[in-house]
């Protein structure tokens, strides 16, 4: 299914699941190219070659957990 994103430019196909989130080094490495204020998730993207979506959500669960972190510590 063909969904839109508010926060991304454009469609993606959400039945992909497998690329919903970013691993690894990828996950890392958008963590610390956001962290630095100055790239975007578009920008991050086309850096990574990976879809913005990926990113995005990424990022979202990232901040959560360093809120549980802060909550818990």
């Amino acid at each position: 299914m063909k969904t839109s994103c508010p926060h991304c430019h454009g469609v993606f196909d959400d039945s992909l699941a497998g690329d919903a989130y970013l691993r690894d080094e990828q996950a890392l490495a958008a963590i610390v190219m956001w962290s630095s204020g100055q790239f975007d998730t578009d920008s991050i993207a086309k850096a990574l070659r990976c879809r913005e979506d990926a990113v995005y959500r990424t990022l979202a669960l990232a901040k959560e957990g360093a809120r549980a972190d802060r909550r818990a510590g």
